[in-house]
């Protein structure tokens, strides 16, 4: 059994238009069960050390608080929140826990959406994104003959989930579907999930990168972690699917 961690960065809903977060990233981190317990004693040390000794009651790990050094982080100095954010990313790398993720640039979805459907109809990022996660994650588990349960942070609501993954199910759609992924999906408070507290450090990292590859002024500071995150995750905007999946999601949303 795979449990899969799924969380965004980025999000602005049906807003494209914020030049401050250009770029939305859906990703996907696939923890095997024998390496749940394992990590988190890890994570939970490299915490502990970063806090002189003892993870501080109630801790959660944002890394705008981290990289903003504000909150649990306001007394800290710039190279000590750098050590710990190296430490975290370079505990994924170590652990080989798979990472995926799908960008969209929004000014160029609103477009394609505007194109598409017309302006009357707002479809946010993450119903287009999903799908081509769910069809990464099924190529993954299909090579390693396993099994995979979704684990979403709670903020998020399900109707939209549920319902394509309600869909992806359907036998009659041939072969845009999805078999190895069961259930309809779980909500955890982050507070207490530690691989969506990873998750979240690498996305954010993700979305700086392709924002910064947009033109966007980005801190050297953040640059020095791109190379690690984008090598560490896997990238599915050029799915072989692909145009398949944006004939479903068009099917999908003409009903």
């Amino acid at each position: 059994m795979v449990l899969i961690y799924l969380d965004e960065s980025g999000d602005t809903g049906v807003n494209l238009s914020d030049v401050q977060q250009p770029v939305f990233v859906l990703g996907a981190m696939l923890m095997p069960q024998d390496k749940w317990k394992p990590c988190e004693e890890k994570f939970r040390t490299i915490i502990s050390d970063f806090f002189g000794g003892k993870v501080p009651e109630n801790f959660e790990l944002h890394t705008m608080d981290m990289v903003s050094r504000s909150k649990w982080f306001k007394n800290y100095s710039i190279d000590n929140v750098k050590s710990l954010r190296d430490r975290l990313i370079q505990l994924v790398i170590d652990e080989k826990i798979p990472i995926m993720y799908r960008k969209i640039i929004k000014k160029d979805y609103q477009r394609y959406c505007e194109n598409k459907y017309g302006k009357s109809i707002k479809i946010e990022p993450y119903i287009m994104a999903f799908p081509f996660i769910c069809f990464g994650v099924e190529s993954y588990l299909k090579e390693n003959k396993d099994l995979a349960i979704l684990i979403l942070d709670e903020h998020r609501s399900f109707k939209d989930i549920e319902q394509s993954l309600k869909i992806l199910r359907n036998a009659e759609i041939g072969k845009i579907g999805t078999e190895s992924i069961i259930e309809k999906g779980f909500s955890v408070d982050s507070s207490k999930s530690y691989p969506i507290q990873l998750l979240d450090l690498f996305l954010y990292y993700l979305r700086k990168y392709h924002e910064h590859k947009l033109g966007k002024k980005v801190s050297l500071l953040h640059q020095e972690v791109f190379s690690r995150v984008v090598e560490a995750s896997e990238n599915l905007d050029n799915h072989n699917m692909g145009s398949d999946i944006l004939e479903w999601v068009d099917n999908r949303i003409s009903k």
